[in-house]
């Protein structure tokens, strides 16, 4: 059977870390005192997919650390940080502590999160803790390449100066533990898609989303645990001005690149059935879905992301 033309979006692996990294993170972990067990598991920018912004995705199994990884930084571009709990009684707890510094603050983290961090804004370092539930922990970059340059921290110390820490205007970045609380589809755009149509079969949680109106200057991502049956999403074929990310995790510790079961979707006419952790990479113009949920028999964590500051203002129905 002939390859399909659109399975060059479908990334299914990291991006190889280089021999003089890897062993200099394994010294750092001995130096850490860290038995937290993990997996790297999926890795896209524009060296893996052409113009595609960059994401990173790991599982964080279970373990605990006594030093903080990752040293303070800023950059000149927004990211957003994300952990996400796998605690099927209660979607939002953690399922552990982690601690991450921002713009000097200490937060302790106990529920799922997405973080946005606006270009700047100085961030890291983070300490985990405690893991005793898998937590799925994410980078998304509205950029070709993750970098970071010592010019990007000048700049970070500079706006640290003229902002006290106590300033009435608040935080330059924002934590955010929910979904909103409704969703509706406005005529001139600006909001996220409306709750899926009922699947009787299929049980899943909507825990978290992002966009504009919720942390300003931010871009749309979207997190939903599917636990198990079938369904799918509640778009029908459409295409966007911007380039859309749809991603899919299992969450077996001991296959974490296998799926709770079979996904399927449709990129440019072509159905793709997929078996496999994926980030399907979705180019800006390029038609998409339906999106179907086959058997899922495991619980799977899908997100989306793109972007753009509302999921709906670029859209566009074909």
């Amino acid at each position: 059977m002939a390859k399909l033309k659109y399975s060059k979006y479908i990334v299914t692996e990291p991006k190889p870390v280089p021999p003089e990294l890897k062993a200099k993170f394994k010294a750092e972990r001995k130096k850490r005192k860290s038995t937290v067990e993990s997996t790297r598991l999926l890795t896209v920018d524009d060296e893996i997919v052409k113009d595609f912004f960059y994401v990173d995705c790991n599982w964080l199994w279970k373990g605990s650390a006594e030093d903080t990884v990752e040293e303070p930084h800023a950059h000149k571009f927004d990211e957003v940080i994300g952990f996400i709990g796998s605690n099927r009684q209660d979607p939002h707890d953690l399922g552990g502590k982690i601690t991450i510094w921002l713009d000097n603050q200490k937060h302790e983290l106990t529920k799922s999160c997405l973080i946005f961090v606006p270009a700047g804004t100085r961030h890291c370092p983070i300490l985990f803790n405690r893991i005793d539930k898998p937590v799925f922990f994410l980078t998304i970059a509205p950029i070709k390449k993750y970098s970071r340059k010592a010019e990007d921290d000048k700049v970070a110390a500079t706006t640290e100066k003229s902002k006290s820490a106590k300033d009435s205007t608040g935080p330059r970045y924002t934590i955010i533990t929910e979904t909103k609380t409704r969703f509706t589809v406005a005529a001139s755009g600006g909001s996220a898609p409306p709750p899926p149509p009922p699947n009787p079969s299929l049980k899943s949680a909507r825990i978290l989303h992002l966009e504009d109106d919720m942390a300003k200057g931010s871009f749309y991502v979207d997190v939903v645990w599917i636990y198990e049956g079938s369904g799918g999403a509640p778009a029908p074929e459409h295409t966007h001005d911007w380039e859309e990310l749809i991603a899919m995790a299992g969450c077996d510790p001991e296959h974490p690149r296998d799926l709770g079961g079979p996904m399927s979707i449709v990129l440019g006419g072509e159905t793709h059935v997929i078996t496999k952790s994926s980030l399907v990479c979705i180019p800006r113009g390029l038609k998409h879905c339906p999106w179907k949920f086959l058997d899922i028999k495991k619980p799977t964590l899908i997100f989306t992301a793109g972007p753009s500051g509302t999921y709906t203002g670029s859209h566009k129905k074909e």
